[in-house]
């Protein structure tokens, strides 16, 4: 008997269904579709289906919040076409599953087959149709345990089936995105972009040196150091930052950043309130997905010690 690959699972909200939709439905990742539409059919545009999708909302009213979920699975290496067929089985079951856990009326998903980690982006509505979804910490442990499904393992924590919870409602913005989007190729200040932010108050509390050149600064309430985010461009590059590493230390990159993530709405919402046109902003999110790509395309780092049971994917 096959033993079911480990399997994670990540929660996030998002207040943007239509154009996660678009991202989690491109057709040059999307090796299979989960239809759990209580009305009508996985088919149509984005907006279509987010239509579709918020159709049973208890609140007629409410912002047209969502919640997304990603279950990846660890992959071989060199996988057959056969165990990326069952790997995409287990994962539709699982969705159904996982749907029947959350007693949702609709979900959809997306099983993407473009990178090395074998996973499907899942979009629900925060309602089960008489109220606000109850996510929390004591559920959400249980969630990760998958104990809600026989198709996958845990891969959490240090034993099998030991979960960590994960907060959906954590207000996070990950900085190395923000480097993307502030910092030339040169990993110099763009002006334009900065001017914009700290005119808008997004940036706030600059720190300068007795030069005036910049140290730190404060955005969402964190601060975040200049040096910080141009070490990750040079990481990214594969090239030695201020701090060093060169290419090992690259090849880490992989585990700080989501390469399948959509752009936070953290930063989509702060660039959308600064005065960036709409042309201006999808620049910024091409410059984010052409990084994120880079990423996703580097091997993981090799460790030539004996090796502990690693997940094998991203967190």
């Amino acid at each position: 008997m096959t033993i079911p690959p480990y399997a994670i699972v990540n929660l996030k909200s998002t207040s943007r269904p239509v154009a996660t939709i678009r991202y989690f439905a491109d057709p040059k990742k999307v090796t299979a579709v989960y239809d759990g539409l209580d009305v009508g059919v996985a088919k149509g545009s984005p907006r279509e289906l987010a239509d579709l999708l918020l159709a049973f909302h208890h609140d007629a009213r409410a912002s047209r919040i969502c919640r997304t979920a990603v279950i990846s699975v660890k992959t071989p290496k060199r996988a057959t076409k056969e165990e990326l067929s069952d790997i995409d089985r287990r994962l539709l079951r699982a969705a159904a599953d996982f749907q029947k856990f959350l007693g949702i009326a609709s979900m959809l998903g997306w099983v993407h087959g473009n990178t090395s980690t074998r996973h499907i982006h899942l979009i629900f509505s925060n309602s089960n149709g008489r109220r606000t979804l109850d996510l929390r910490p004591k559920f959400l442990k249980e969630l990760q345990g998958l104990l809600w499904t026989v198709e996958f393992l845990s891969g959490r924590g240090k034993g099998k089936r030991k979960a960590l919870p994960m907060y959906p409602k954590a207000k996070r913005l990950d900085t190395r995105l923000l480097a993307v989007a502030l910092l030339d190729s040169d990993r110099k200040l763009r002006n334009d972009r900065w001017d914009k932010l700290v005119r808008a108050g997004k940036i706030t509390d600059l720190r300068l040196r007795t030069n005036g050149s910049l140290i730190s600064f404060k955005f969402q309430d964190r601060r975040i150091r200049l040096a910080t985010l141009i070490n990750f461009l040079g990481l990214l590059a594969g090239e030695a930052g201020a701090g060093g590493g060169g290419e090992n230390q690259s090849e880490n990159m992989t585990n700080l950043i989501d390469p399948n993530a959509p752009v936070p709405d953290e930063l989509h919402q702060a660039l959308n309130e600064s005065g960036f046109t709409s042309k201006d902003i999808q620049e910024i999110l091409s410059d984010i997905r052409e990084a994120q790509g880079h990423l996703s395309a580097k091997p993981m780092a090799v460790k030539t010690a004996q090796p502990k049971p690693q997940i094998g994917f991203n967190l």
